[in-house]
């Protein structure tokens, strides 16, 4: 009895703390929010070119998101490749995050080239 008396406070404490933090966690911001400052389009964001360095040298990533072209609905969202900042952003903020890591999940070869260069077309 004395050891439940030790553990249900303990346990409680640890849920209600999980409960706390849960409700204060930042929502995951949405493109949409993102573009309204660094956009206010996808179209518009291409066009600042920005560059990111690959091993094959730089490129600007925006370029090819979504791959199959189509609407901007259809891109991926910001923070599958930068990490989200407060709004606003702390004064001299630069995002040294963005990683074209998630890209490398299908480009396995680390070269941000069609998938056919590699393994002929097969259509």
């Amino acid at each position: 009895m004395k050891t439940i008396k030790v553990i249900l406070p303990a346990l409680l404490s640890f849920f209600l703390a999980g409960a706390v933090f849960a409700q204060n966690a930042p929502e995951a911001m949405k493109k949409e929010q993102c573009l309204a400052c660094h956009g206010p389009t996808f179209d518009e964001l291409i066009k600042k070119n920005v560059q990111a360095q690959s091993d094959s040298g730089p490129v600007n990533p925006h370029v090819w998101i979504p791959h199959a072209g189509g609407p901007e609905k259809a891109a991926t969202e910001c923070i599958d490749c930068h990490a989200q900042h407060s709004i606003p952003p702390k004064p001299g903020y630069k995002d040294t995050s963005a990683s074209l890591e998630p890209c490398y999940a299908c480009h396995h070869n680390y070269q941000l080239k069609k998938c056919s260069s590699c393994h002929g077309d097969k259509n």
